[in-house]
């Protein structure tokens, strides 16, 4: 098994000057990259807690995760697109000794000592034998919390070195490709394309949040950087198949595509295939609980003629899936995270121990049919309206798989408490020519798959369904938009 750090130092020894991190004009060799995350461990050798890496695309990003984990502390990364509340949450709960400040955003932090990339400059470059154990913690990721209070996600050594393997024996490429990564650091999507991009000897092509919003300022990084390998959610996809020089055509370096962290709608899986019909397409599957993913599925012509929905096919080594009575998905193994940050009552609701493997409740209904894994929703989108009880996901797949919808969201009206109606947001396939006449056809194509009280008494019109800063669909916005 590859240890990240011995690839690193290999990779900088041998080919220095290859570029192993880029965001616009800003770059970083593998001897750079070596070398800075040399002195940032430098510094920060004796802390007892993980070193919070704070900014966005920053080259400089990287250099902190690898610090971190020569250091041996670990690293907790935090966005800039985090509000500053949420930020001083995270930092109250990590107690951070060291702040590694790479933004502009002029944020006060009350803990902890902030060193800069100027920080550096003074620093001493030690090669680090590396201090990491596989059972230490090496990042620590925080997603939302069903009380308001953010959870930290902890991912032992080990299980991050096991995940860059698997992903390195699901790469058909080989070594030394372009890696492009749209996920922010604080997302564990990032994971994917981070690290296997580096114990390759890649270069990490990283996209932020301007380009997300505008999908021309891609095109043009796409246009001067050859990527072979994208890592993205469903959604990004989605909306850079609006870009119509999106195709083998127009980028034939492009070869590779992993798919995590939403469902994979057959109409895109299907519209990208046909875009790039020589290209490897991955759909995988997995929480942050368990890092970053833990089933894959080549989608090839075969699956898509086969099944709609898609599946996220089979689980990785090391990883053994089941499910509960009530069909929740159990994921256990050494992918599962060591627990949450100090939230002892949270990890006893979730996490357990069966035959000495961890164990995590995902909260995803699952089921195994034909060789695949398939994930049906979640069981906290479920609903009750009318003494009836229903998916939303379930309806949504229903509706994208008609003609007339290229893209949808189903909201529910909330009145006194209770669900009172179904209302879809929906992106057309066609422009909009008679609103009643298209919702009214809708409606009829639903009535085949779905009973009377799971159709959307009405429809809104999107030309595109907004986007977090994760480049998930933002469902939160869509809702407060209707509502």
């Amino acid at each position: 098994m590859t240890e990240i750090i011995s690839a690193l130092r290999r990779i900088a020894t041998n080919q220095p000057d290859t570029i192993a991190v880029r965001h616009i004009d800003e770059t970083l060799t593998y001897q750079q990259l070596d070398e800075l995350s040399n002195k940032l461990a430098s510094l920060i050798q004796d802390s007892k807690t993980p070193i919070v890496l704070y900014g966005h695309m920053s080259p400089y990003m990287i250099a902190g995760m690898l610090a971190g984990i020569k250091a041996g502390c670990g690293y907790v990364p935090i966005d800039t697109s985090v509000p500053d509340d949420r930020t001083a949450m995270i930092i109250n709960k990590a107690q951070p000794e060291f702040i590694f400040d790479v933004s502009n955003h002029q944020l006060a932090f009350e803990q902890g000592t902030v060193l800069t990339t100027a920080s550096l400059d003074e620093a001493e470059n030690i090669a680090f034998e590396p201090r990491m154990k596989a059972e230490d913690i090496v990042y620590t990721i925080f997603t939302s919390g069903s009380t308001g209070e953010p959870k930290g996600v902890q991912i032992q050594y080990g299980s991050l070195v096991e995940f860059a393997e698997w992903m390195k024996s699901l790469n058909q490429f080989g070594e030394g490709l372009e890696w492009l990564n749209q996920a922010p650091f604080s997302f564990d999507l990032s994971v994917m394309a981070v690290y296997p991009s580096l114990v390759t000897g890649g270069t990490l092509n990283l996209v932020d949040k301007d380009m997300i919003k505008k999908p021309k300022l891609l095109n043009d990084m796409l246009q001067a950087t050859p990527i072979n390998v994208w890592v993205s959610t469903p959604s990004f996809i989605e909306m850079c198949l609006l870009l119509p020089t999106l195709d083998e055509k127009q980028y034939p370096s492009l070869k590779e595509f992993f798919f995590c962290g939403e469902i994979l709608p057959h109409r895109t899986a299907k519209a990208l295939a046909q875009r790039f019909p020589s290209s490897v397409i991955y759909n995988t599957y997995g929480p942050t609980e368990a890092t970053v993913a833990v089933t894959s599925v080549q989608i090839t012509e075969s699956v898509l003629e086969r099944f709609n929905p898609l599946p996220v096919g089979q689980a990785r080594p090391g990883t053994t899936l089941s499910t509960t009575e009530e069909g929740e998905l159990l994921i256990a193994g050494n992918s599962v995270s060591a627990g949450y940050l100090k939230n002892e009552e949270k990890n006893q609701a979730v996490f357990s121990e069966t035959d000495g493997q961890r164990v995590y409740r995902s909260g995803d209904k699952a089921k195994f049919e034909h060789h695949h894994w398939f994930i049906q929703g979640r069981i906290d989108f479920q609903i009750k309206m009318n003494g009836y009880r229903m998916e939303l996901e379930e309806i949504e797949s229903v509706l994208r798989q008609s003609d007339l919808v290229r893209e949808a969201v189903v909201v529910p009206v909330y009145k006194n408490g209770k669900v009172t109606q179904l209302i879809g947001a929906v992106v057309p396939a066609q422009t909009v020519e008679d609103s009643a006449q298209l919702s009214h056809d809708i409606k009829q194509a639903l009535k085949s798959s779905l009973p009377e009280y799971m159709i959307p008494r009405k429809f809104v019109w999107m030309d595109q369904l907004p986007l977090t800063n994760n480049g998930k669909l933002d469902r939160k916005k869509i809702a407060e938009e209707i509502n």
